[in-house]
């Protein structure tokens, strides 16, 4: 996201200093992310659904590759070969297209086949992006109002709700990445199916370092409402298709525990991730 001067110098420093940090927030979530078993559970059902909606192009598959973590996408795309594998679509995770999620991770594609020096021996399709698809919207909508409706019934219509992304560095967002406005979108289709029911935000999480981040930030929202007198509230992960540290810890516990305390919040929920929603499934 960011080039940082003396880089390689600096990242193993910086890397060094937060590990502890992060070790620490992994233990208070379980030890670990479920971001891969949940990946799994909505391949799983999507490619049963491929499999009765398509039986001409049956038995599909779905492979699993991760930019950072294992498996990497260059060890899933060498499975797929392995496998004989001929028609392959890159189909991003991500609902909203960034050159720092989608594009990352369609470019490693690319670099795979680029270091090899060869041709691809599958035909390749590409999803880069679907943040209005009505199932997605319907999957978000139905998640809020279920969380909407365990507020007490007389603060059920002030609750505001809270949609939160992943935050971008400005030096990204000035270059034209197309993120917040898809994120808008999404959640402009979700208020619309909501009715406006409620007052809302659209708000940014995980800012790291000194410099300018895309805003206003999650913290600083909850801050603003509460001194307001604007108690109730209901946390909404917009960008994000699974639970990982950033819902189970910096949502769950950083802001609707340690903050809402510190805060006098009077009622903060927030709505489930989409992980193994069947309606998710078929909408991938």
């Amino acid at each position: 996201l960011m080039t940082l001067p003396a880089q390689n110098k600096l990242a193993p420093f910086i890397a060094k200093r937060r590990t502890p940090r992060i070790q620490e927030q992994y233990s208070r979530i379980g030890g670990g992310s479920p971001i891969k078993k949940w990946t799994a559970v909505q391949g799983e059902g999507m490619v049963k659904l491929l499999d009765s909606m398509s039986p001409h192009t049956a038995p599909h598959k779905y492979y699993i590759g991760f930019r950072y973590v294992h498996p990497l996408t260059e060890e899933a795309i060498e499975e797929m070969e392995q496998d004989g594998i001929e028609r392959a679509i890159a189909f991003t995770q991500y609902p909203q297209y960034s050159c720092s999620t989608t594009g990352s991770s369609l470019n490693a594609i690319y670099r795979y086949y680029n270091k090899k020096g060869e041709k691809p021996k599958m035909k390749w399709s590409i999803i880069d992006r679907w943040p209005t698809h009505p199932l997605l919207i319907q999957c978000f909508t139905d998640h809020i109002q279920k969380e909407l409706d365990l507020f007490p019934p007389d603060k059920r219509k002030d609750v505001v709700i809270l949609f939160s992304a992943h935050s971008l560095p400005m030096s990204v967002v000035n270059r034209g990445d197309p993120y917040p406005q898809e994120v808008g979108a999404t959640v402009q289709r979700v208020m619309e199916k909501l009715n406006y029911s409620n007052p809302y935000r659209l708000v940014w999480q995980s800012k790291v370092g000194p410099m300018p981040w895309l805003g206003p930030q999650t913290d600083e929202t909850i801050k603003g409402l509460c001194q307001r007198g604007k108690k109730n509230m209901l946390l909404v992960p917009i960008a994000f298709t699974s639970d990982h540290i950033e819902t189970l810890y910096e949502l769950d516990i950083e802001y609707a525990q340690v903050l809402a305390n510190e805060c006098g919040v009077e009622n903060i929920r927030r709505a489930e991730s989409l992980n193994g929603n069947p309606l998710f499934s078929k909408a991938l």
